[in-house]
């Protein structure tokens, strides 16, 4: 008897299995979405390269579900969500040549990017003003950071989590988390929570 059930056992999680959505790589995932972040008019977005961890592997249920979720997604597939996000401890480094419009950059070269906009810096001379100035007058493509955690994939492949950030100046940026679903269509977005804003 006891054999019956296992094989029984073993029959179903092949057959889930066999229905299950095969998980893309973290950069088609994030070519799949990041226009969910990135302005659409930018040619080109800077990008950390190495992968940031995701806040998901804590969270409230009951404030996803009341605020946060736009369809309704069981505590099962949140809690699966949470268990990979605080396994992971995967460092990664993002492949630029798999990524759409990404530039990949380090984070201190990021960090230079808002260096001469900082207003202690730009009050004490008009030449430091003038700079502040042409700063402003970039295109944003071109004053703006992007960091990305890896995704993250129930067994099956119907949903994923992702931290999407983005800094545009030293006080300045928003993160959030974000909750897909996999439809016909791809991705779709299900849930969205703002970790950080400045």
């Amino acid at each position: 008897m006891r054999i019956i059930i296992i094989c029984l056992f073993l029959f179903v999680a092949m057959a889930h299995r066999a229905g299950a959505q095969p998980q893309p790589s973290p950069e088609d995932f994030v070519n799949q979405v990041f226009h969910m972040i990135v302005d659409s008019s930018f040619s080109k977005y800077y990008l950390v390269e190495r992968a940031d961890s995701c806040r998901f592997e804590k969270y409230d249920y009951d404030e996803w579900t009341k605020y946060y979720l736009k369809e309704p997604v069981s505590l099962a597939v949140m809690n699966e969500l949470a268990q990979k996000v605080y396994l992971s401890h995967i460092k990664y480094d993002w492949r630029q040549d798999q990524l759409k419009k990404a530039v990949c950059i380090t984070a201190r070269k990021g960090d230079s990017l808002f260096t001469i906009s900082n207003p202690a810096l730009t009050a004490r001379s008009t030449g430091k003003r003038k700079i502040l100035r042409q700063w402003q007058e970039l295109p944003a493509e071109e004053r703006t950071l992007f960091s990305f955690s890896l995704p993250h994939f129930t067994d099956d492949g119907q949903y994923a989590v992702i931290d999407l950030n983005f800094i545009c100046g030293i006080a300045c940026g928003t993160g959030f988390t974000f909750l897909f679903r996999h439809a016909s269509g791809g991705w779709k977005l299900i849930g969205k929570y703002a970790n950080w804003s400045a």
